[in-house]
């Protein structure tokens, strides 16, 4: 299993349990997931919730949580957007309020990966004093599945009813919390992109494979202008997509201290609206270079599109994307 290979504490100091590497190895597991369209939780369990754990003030959930997600005896989702799953903080619909000591959750955030069958949920929510990050037990919370074409991975509704967060359950608050839910949402965008090279980068490769031994009027399909190009077009699209992930990770395996938020922010969401449109792009034309079997359950091509779509949607849409680039880029150009 995942565990057992110790690939879901592969972010996790030898501390907790982990393997204790950066994200760079991580990419490389990531491709391969999505090479295989494995139905495996791991973004959730092994990247969103340890990067926001660890980045967190408070250890206490760190050493209660990440020996069990390492060991795979348990399960995490990261719960944060709006109801459709919308990424910028002004739309979330999760607030949270203080009671005494504790802090009160309520509300809903939809399209949440890996929210059916995970027993903690990471949340994120805004209030009047900021947004806070808190671990809450799944069982607090109504997780209601949510349809997905993409049948190998879950998504969820998560809602909250005055669920009241201990202080020792509370990760951070205030800028704290918006630092840390910025680096996570920056490490979601950065994952899901690497899942969606790997999808792309399977699909162009066995289009070229096919278009090697499928004949059509006496000769291989690969041999005809049309196929030529389009498999052409698939590497310069994967080959795009590896230049781009390249400098989302150096960007992000800097040092913290020092580093520049408005590149790492540039350069992560460039490769998240560039890779995620690409493999969207290079999964259809594998089916249409397939012809007939690319179209049925039979073939594994629909598998590629509908991995590749939900990559997409997932953690910001491109267009989002390059608004956040335009964002980060363009007041540096502007007087005063």
């Amino acid at each position: 299993t995942a565990a057992e290979l110790a690939l879901l504490g592969l972010l996790v100091p030898e501390d907790f349990g982990g393997v204790g590497v950066d994200l760079a190895e991580m990419a490389v597991l990531l491709r391969e997931l999505g090479r295989t369209t494995a139905p495996l939780p791991v973004i959730s369990t092994a990247v969103l919730a340890p990067t926001a754990l660890l980045g967190s003030g408070n250890s206490a959930p760190a050493n209660d949580i990440l020996p069990a997600l390492v060991s795979g005896k348990r399960r995490a989702a990261m719960v944060f957007g709006g109801p459709e799953g919308q990424p910028e903080p002004a739309t979330w619909k999760l607030s949270w309020t203080r009671r005494g000591d504790d802090c009160v959750l309520d509300g809903t955030a939809g399209f949440v990966l890996d929210a059916p069958g995970a027993d903690i949920l990471v949340v994120a929510a805004r209030g009047d004093d900021g947004l806070l990050a808190a671990v809450i037990d799944a069982g607090d919370a109504a997780v209601a599945p949510a349809a997905t074409a993409d049948r190998t991975r879950r998504l969820g509704t998560v809602s909250l009813d005055a669920v009241p967060v201990p202080p020792a359950r509370v990760l951070a608050t205030g800028g704290a919390a918006a630092t840390m839910l910025a680096r996570v949402q920056s490490v979601a965008a950065f994952a899901v992109a690497c899942d969606a090279a790997g999808v792309a980068e399977r699909a162009m490769l066995e289009t070229a494979q096919y278009a090697q031994v499928r004949r059509q009027f006496g000769r291989p399909i690969g041999s005809f202008q049309a196929i030529k190009h389009m498999c052409a077009d698939m590497a310069v699209a994967v080959e795009g997509s590896n230049a781009a992930l390249s400098l989302a990770l150096d960007a992000l395996g800097g040092p913290a201290q020092g580093r520049d938020e408005a590149a790492t922010v540039a350069a992560v969401s460039t490769a998240k609206a560039y890779v995620c449109d690409a493999a969207v792009k290079v999964c259809t034309d594998a089916i249409q270079a397939h012809g007939g079997i690319g179209f049925t359950w039979e073939h594994d091509a629909h598998l590629w599109l509908k991995r590749s779509l939900l990559d997409r949607a997932l953690f910001g849409s491109p267009s989002w994307h390059r608004r956040r680039v335009a964002d980060a880029v363009l007041p540096a150009l502007t007087p005063g």
